[in-house]
């Protein structure tokens, strides 16, 4: 077992790290930026946190020219009506954008991305890469690292969507969330028989990811996709996601997953089956 951890530093040596800021950061080459040590922060002094690196940036190009930091509902908010070249109507920003900055820890190694197209092409993207967050990446930053990543990119015709789906590694998964075990099964079958209930649903976890200006739009955001391409109503989304789910945080102020079992007969209409029961191994 590997365990990697950050420990914060006092002010000698975050004022020596700020020094020499690309060579500990390790910024490509080609990278045009200014290594945020150089600030040297140290107001926190041996704290101890876990590594689990994820990709804050990670989708497809949108279909209009928009700030990669600004590829969401929360921060894309601020495009509307502002006084610069990007500024656009909150019709256009939902129309182009492909929420790609999500910032959601589960968006890690293992994990698999159904991603909107709305370029020819798609115009896959990767970056922002955090060495650590908690869900909601409540500070307004995190830990941002220079790495490798490989990708494996699949193309899905036919599958009309708004935003990105997740398939996160089951661990990650709420509790309600995971797939349902052989016995798990077992006992729901038998209890369905007392009250003639011959078959229980085949369910598989799914993830859809919302985005808005604040944290109630991402939500209804994210419930509206999942009615689009499912077919389900709002309220039975906001049951489902009651009952085998959760509504998770993956950035303040507006982006969340909605995560529940959804039903295989609607995953498999929609082109995704094959892809969740690969991840889930079902």
């Amino acid at each position: 077992m590997v365990i990697a951890q950050v420990v914060t530093l006092p002010q000698d040596a975050a004022q020596q790290i700020a020094h020499d800021g690309r060579n500990y950061m390790a910024t490509p080459d080609n990278s045009i930026q200014n290594p945020i040590v150089t600030f040297a922060p140290h107001d926190i002094v041996g704290a101890v946190a876990r590594l689990r690196p994820f990709l804050g940036q990670i989708g497809t190009t949108p279909s209009r020219p928009i700030p990669d930091s600004h590829n969401a509902g929360d921060f894309g908010f601020f495009l509307i009506g502002a006084p610069h070249e990007y500024a656009v109507t909150k019709e256009e920003l939902n129309q182009a954008k492909t929420d790609g900055h999500m910032d959601i820890s589960r968006v890690r190694e293992g994990a698999i991305l159904i991603c909107p197209v709305k370029v020819p092409g798609g115009g896959v993207y990767v970056g922002d890469m955090h060495a650590l967050q908690g869900d909601g990446e409540i500070a307004g930053h995190t830990c941002d690292v220079a790495g490798m990543v490989t990708l494996q990119v699949h193309v899905i015709k036919g599958l009309q969507i708004d935003g990105p789906i997740l398939l996160p590694n089951e661990e990650d998964l709420p509790y309600l969330a995971k797939p349902l075990s052989q016995e798990e099964k077992r006992l729901a079958q038998a209890e369905a028989a007392k009250w003639g209930l011959q078959e229980i649903e085949k369910t598989a976890p799914v993830s859809f990811i919302g985005t808005g200006e604040n944290l109630n739009a991402a939500t209804d955001n994210a419930l509206e996709r999942v009615v689009q391409l499912l077919e389900m109503t709002v309220p039975e989304v906001k049951n489902r996601a009651t009952i085998t789910g959760s509504i998770q945080i993956g950035r303040h102020p507006g982006v969340v997953t909605a995560t529940f079992l959804a039903p295989v007969e609607r995953l498999q209409r929609v082109g995704i089956l094959p892809f969740v029961c690969d991840q889930y191994q079902l």
